[in-house]
């Protein structure tokens, strides 16, 4: 579909292009995907841990997925748009959000919640990590994937459950009252809560598609560019695909963080990485249906700075008297040494397999 972008100015403009279309596509699933959790009295860390998570991170999904199907560049486009999309996502969206906190006091997030994403992120990167350093990825592990995600969404529907069972009347009639504010807020119609279920669904089709057709533009972009300047493909992933393809994440997280819900726009950051790499890793290696060769000297870096980046955030999260502004900088130098290591990389100075 793409075969005219064919040099590297067409490329960068493709880009900035596709961008837009992603923040405009998945800002507008986020809005429905949002009206839909509250409407159906889901509390804020499980809604942005799911509704708010797979719509700022369907760019990921269908990034990884054209990366199969069309381009056949899984292991070079694929893993590494999603682990630095998560490294991404784990350090600058909760250093963003604190920032946009609108609190008088220090932002906290519900411990428990924190801790719920964090441990099954944690095995969801030991199991990226473990199939890596077989040296190959297979539709059975793409399977493993899945399955410790439809782990998540079964824990996830039990705290609903007990959520919903807790739910007074007068606490029912203040989430309504919540969402009605959210949309005045956002611009959106008053009588948008009242968007019948098929209308919801209409618009999740539409914009689904537009953001495949994106990623599809970014990906060859992508792909152009790496040939252009003689850098690795993986290296032009890891920063340039990640970034554009986590925007929707940062907006999404940034927007809830302005409204006060800091539980969303952490289990949104957080949750949409178990998303990333469960499902939208998952997925593609099962329906790839072969053995996908990979080369774990290759990654161990990248795999290094995800449990890196989940570690330092999770400290600071967990903090008990909240985070302050005063703390999001550290996230923002964690990053920073990641940044540092793809330029060296790129430049020649660090190399690519510290295996050898």
């Amino acid at each position: 579909m793409f075969n005219w972008i064919s040099n590297i100015w067409i490329a960068i403009l493709m880009l900035f292009v596709a961008a837009w279309v992603i923040n405009e596509a998945s800002d507008k699933l986020g809005d429905v995907l949002h009206v839909l959790g509250l409407k159906l009295n889901i509390p804020n860390s499980v809604r942005g841990a799911t509704f708010d998570a797979v719509a700022s991170s369907f760019p990921e999904f269908s990034t990884a997925m054209v990366a199969v199907i069309i381009y056949k560049e899984f292991a070079d486009i694929g893993v590494p748009t999603i682990a630095g999309s998560g490294i991404f996502n784990v350090l600058l969206i909760p250093m963003l959000s604190i920032f946009a906190y609108q609190g008088t006091d220090k932002l906290k997030a519900d411990r428990s919640g924190v801790y719920r994403d964090m441990v099954f992120y944690t095995i969801s990167i030991l199991t990226l990590v473990g199939t890596t350093y077989v040296g190959k990825f297979s539709p059975a592990s793409g399977m493993v994937l899945i399955c410790i995600y439809i782990g998540y969404i079964i824990t996830l529907y039990y705290q609903t459950k007990r959520y919903r069972e807790n739910l007074t009347l007068g606490e029912q009639i203040a989430v309504t009252a919540e969402l009605q504010h959210e949309l005045k807020e956002e611009g959106e119609d008053e009588d948008f809560i009242d968007m019948p279920y098929s209308k919801i669904f209409g618009v999740i089709v539409i914009t689904s598609a537009l953001l495949w057709v994106s990623c599809d533009a970014i990906v060859k972009s992508a792909l152009v560019i790496s040939s252009t300047l003689n850098i690795p493909t993986m290296l032009v992933s890891v920063i340039i695909l990640a970034a554009c393809t986590s925007i929707p994440d940062t907006l999404l997280s940034v927007k809830s963080a302005k409204m006060g819900d800091a539980d969303g726009a952490v289990s949104n950051a957080v949750g949409s990485n178990i998303f990333d790499i469960c499902i939208c890793l998952g997925v593609p290696m099962v329906i790839a249906g072969k053995d996908i060769p990979v080369n774990f000297g290759d990654n161990i870096m990248i795999f290094g700075f995800l449990l890196l980046s989940m570690i330092t955030t999770a400290v600071l999260l967990l903090k008990k008297d909240g985070v302050s502004k005063k703390d999001a900088p550290i996230m923002a130098v964690v990053y920073g040494l990641f940044i540092l290591y793809v330029l060296g990389v790129s430049v020649g100075l660090i190399p690519l397999n510290l295996l050898g």
